[in-house]
């Protein structure tokens, strides 16, 4: 999982707010993440980064934060938005552009972490397009149907309960696409959703299809890690 994330305020002692929520956030859940800091809406609006998650500063000088939420959303229509700001008078702007939360300054920081599960939940919530080499044609699937994506013979295969799609997407692009808690990579061969895992061994998983995946010798720490927080969300 993946979060690429955006701050963009004009005031340093919230971007470190910030920055260490998401760090934490981000430590907590075993989730891997890259953050740019903008001070000004026109540098962060000139970026063409995309971004899953960005938080905002409604009042930043030469581009409003409303106007570079919309900027954002045209590069990539499901980013999670988080305003924060001490003005409270643009919620119902913030809300038009179904923002997640609306953190007011001082911020609340159990407010935000809660925000930010909420955020990595809806991340896959949609569809992702991705181009098919036996058709050349664009398919698009839920990222929650996705069972395993797999690297075999230069080929990249996308795995669903009723179909495999030969895919000419890299595992690189996949794994950016699949940040849900839900997906890892027990090796640099595949991705899997964990949610159809139903054998796990130091060595090796089995999943619902009956595939066997095997975990790499050095990814078997973190991925047992992951998998262990993953369980215990699932409880909560």
């Amino acid at each position: 999982m993946l979060i690429n994330a955006m701050i963009c305020d004009d005031e340093k002692k919230y971007v470190d707010e910030v920055y260490k929520c998401l760090v934490d956030y981000c430590d907590d859940n075993n989730i891997a993440y890259n953050v740019d800091i903008f001070n000004d809406g026109l540098s962060a609006g000139e970026s063409d980064k995309i971004y899953n998650i960005a938080f905002l500063d409604i009042e930043i000088g030469n581009i409003s934060g409303l106007k570079l939420a919309k900027l954002l959303k045209e590069r990539n229509k499901h980013i999670v938005i988080f305003f924060i700001t001490a003005y409270e008078k643009y919620i119902d702007d913030a809300m038009d552009l179904f923002a997640l939360r609306f953190i007011k300054k001082p911020i609340d920081h159990i407010r935000l972490y809660n925000g930010l599960e909420k955020a990595v939940q809806l991340i896959n919530e949609d569809e992702i397009s991705f181009y098919l080499k036996s058709s050349k044609q664009i398919q698009k699937i839920k990222a929650k149907d996705v069972i395993y994506v797999e690297n075999a013979d230069h080929k990249t295969f996308v795995v669903t309960e009723n179909k495999t799609y030969n895919t000419a997407e890299n595992m690189d692009y996949w794994e950016s696409k699949l940040t849900n808690i839900c997906f890892g990579r027990p090796h640099n061969s595949f991705i899997v959703n964990m949610e159809y895992i139903q054998n796990y061994q130091r060595k090796e998983i089995v999943l619902s299809d009956g595939k066997i995946i095997p975990i790499a010798y050095n990814k078997q720490k973190d991925f047992r890690k992951i998998f262990c927080e993953y369980l215990k969300r699932r409880k909560q």
